[in-house]
């Protein structure tokens, strides 16, 4: 089976083990772009964007691996050159509609007024336009550790709803069966949990960020739905709707 890996630390601990046993092949995509490719049939299972799920539930089919975090998440985050987040439009990354519709969410019910201007820049480029800008996966990591952080996306859903953020959830076709995958990945992602130490190191040196911020980040994140994911997902999708996002 040609199973999907998102191209990001994120995915890292998780596939870690599974790649090693070199039981599928894996694809290694950006998240839009997995998602294309599974409804193209082009692979068996992949994590896919939420708020991409949401849109196409109906052809896909949900398992137990999933993106997230309870509480801050670190890697969707609003950098600023400002040492707080005023009123000012926030540009947003043109690549994830899962974070732009939580922080449109987010933004309404906290009763901001801030305009979320698309942009299709890298953070440099979007905050030589803007004063904030809503940042993502790698990218965002790099730009924490430049820029002041006046929000994290995966905390403020926290504050917001009580529930953890999912940001992503794996599926397959609705034709497909792929629960095999899922318990597989499922298990090596307990397997790196035990490892996390050494897995934080590796990974350092693959992607040049600190270790001790690995450790943290790899910690922080879910990888597996369980009631309060699922209530969740349930939440992010009743909120799009009422905010005509979905």
């Amino acid at each position: 089976m040609r199973v999907g890996k998102f191209g990001l630390v994120n995915n890292f601990l998780p596939y870690y083990h599974l790649e090693k046993e070199q039981k599928y092949e894996f694809v290694e995509e950006h998240p839009k772009k997995l998602a294309e490719m599974l409804l193209e049939g082009k692979i068996d299972y992949a994590p896919v964007p939420s708020f991409f799920y949401l849109k196409n539930s109906e052809r896909l089919r949900k398992y137990s691996f999933c993106v997230g975090s309870d509480g801050e998440v670190y890697s969707v985050v609003v950098v600023s050159r400002k040492k707080r987040l005023d009123d000012s439009p926030i540009a947003v990354t043109s690549k994830s509609m899962t974070s732009v519709s939580m922080l449109e969410i987010i933004r309404r019910q906290k009763g901001l007024i801030n305009r979320l201007v698309p942009h299709s820049g890298n953070f440099f480029e979007m905050l030589k336009d803007f004063d904030h800008a809503l940042v993502i996966g790698d990218e965002a990591i790099t730009a924490r550790m430049v820029f002041r952080v006046v929000m994290d996306v995966g905390e403020e859903w926290k504050d917001l709803t009580g529930l953890p953020a999912v940001f992503g959830i794996s599926a397959s076709l609705m034709s497909a069966d792929a629960s095999h995958v899922d318990s597989d990945i499922l298990r090596s992602y307990q397997k790196g949990l035990k490892n996390i130490d050494e897995i934080a190191e590796i990974a350092s040196l693959k992607y040049r960020m600190p270790v001790e911020f690995l450790r943290t980040y790899f910690k922080a994140l879910v990888h597996r739905m369980g009631r309060k994911e699922e209530k969740s997902l349930r939440v992010f999708g009743e909120l799009s709707h009422e905010c005509g996002l979905l």
